[in-house]
């Protein structure tokens, strides 16, 4: 059966991708702090959303993954198309961080979207045993990064469901329901909001 044979090709392939740093021990060095940032941001951040701040953490990871594998990919320079298309996703991944810190930076609602640790953080590990050379870049390698993304999100929801929250969550969410007191206490009166300039 062909559809049984080609998922089984792409159930391996996913699985030479994630134990590619057997192969290639180097690519540890932009893994690693991938994995940990992935793993801790989602965690201790990002249970209930990203914020801007976590969003530029995440914008300034994916850029410096982009100049690595643009560092990786012209090591050896040689004409081809899989050089090029590896060179243009680098690329793309570059200004894709730049496009998420600029808009963390403005404040824009689109950064907390595009910007959240788990999406990029799949991404940026999938993709790069390819620069390394260990996992060559076809049909079957972008079917086993498509169809096992929604795998790994619902994985990582899961997980996150299951720990139990992290220390300091539950006291900050008690401190954003707290209201300020908007009041002048008995006596005082509030000064008149004339004369005040506007920004």
């Amino acid at each position: 059966m062909p559809i049984v044979e080609m998922l089984i090709q792409i159930a391996s392939r996913f699985g030479a991708i994630l134990t590619a740093p057997a192969k290639q021990p180097e690519m540890l060095w932009i893994l690693i702090p991938i994995y940990l940032n992935w793993i801790f941001t989602d965690y201790f951040q990002e249970r209930k959303g990203t914020d801007f701040g976590n969003a530029m953490t995440n914008g300034v990871i994916t850029l410096w993954a982009g100049m690595d594998w643009t560092r990786q990919t012209t090591k050896v320079f040689e004409f081809s198309t899989a050089i090029l298309t590896k060179i243009g996703i680098s690329i793309f991944f570059i200004i894709y961080g730049l496009f998420i810190m600029v808009k963390s930076a403005r404040a824009r609602p689109i950064a907390k979207y595009i910007g959240r640790v788990r999406e990029v953080s799949y991404f940026m590990i999938v993709a790069t045993p390819i620069f390394y050379g260990v996992i060559p870049i076809n049909l079957i390698t972008l079917a086993a990064i498509l169809l096992f993304f929604p795998i790994f999100y619902g994985l990582a929801e899961l997980v996150d469901r299951m720990l139990p929250a992290p220390p300091g969550e539950m006291e900050e969410s008690m401190a954003d329901l707290k209201m300020p007191e908007l009041e002048p206490s008995a006596g005082m009166q509030m000064p008149p909001m004339q004369g005040i300039p506007k920004f």
